[in-house]
Parts: C-alpha cells; structure tokens; sequence
C-alpha cells in the first residue's frame, strides 16, 4: 500500500500494529493482515521517497499527493491487486 507521510513513519507502524491487534477491519493493512492470518510482527514498513521541505513557497503538498499517485501507478497497487482504493488523476490538471 502507497501512502503520503508528512510525520515519522515509526507512528505509522505503531498506528498499524494497534489497528491489527484491535482486530479493526476498517483499515486496509489492518483487514489484509487480520484476513489472510498474519501478525502485526511481520509488518514491515519501507519508506520509497523522501521528499525535502521545499525552500521557497511551492505546493509541496500537491506534490507530495502527485507522488503517492506515481508510486500507486509504478507499483500496481490498486485494488484488487493492491490494498490502495483509488487516486484522483485530477492532481495533474
């Protein structure tokens, strides 16, 4: 699953290992690892791409958001073959 980061991703992890251990299905880490047997102990976690601040007064948000469209695309992540739902293509216009 691709996702933007703006905070430390060791929050993420923890966030995903409660989610599992609380068995909560609404969250698409959290239902994969639940359906299919896993423990929260092999999640792993790899960050893709680091993106500095930006220095001047850019729309890194936007382009945080174009990224995450980019690496869902590169790595075939949407659903059913992936645990992403979607992306808007508009992001780009």
């Amino acid at each position: 699953m691709s996702g933007v980061k703006k905070k430390k991703s060791s929050g993420d992890v923890a966030m995903f290992m409660s989610s599992m251990n609380l068995g909560n299905m609404n969250q698409p880490v959290s239902r994969h690892f639940i359906e299919k047997g896993h423990s929260a102990d092999q999640l792993r976690l790899m960050v893709l791409e680091m993106v500095p601040p930006y220095k001047n007064r850019g729309d890194r948000e936007l382009h945080l958001k174009q990224r995450e469209v980019w690496w869902i695309h590169k790595l075939n992540s949407l659903q059913p073959k992936g645990l992403n739902r979607d992306y808007h293509l508009y992001l780009f216009l």
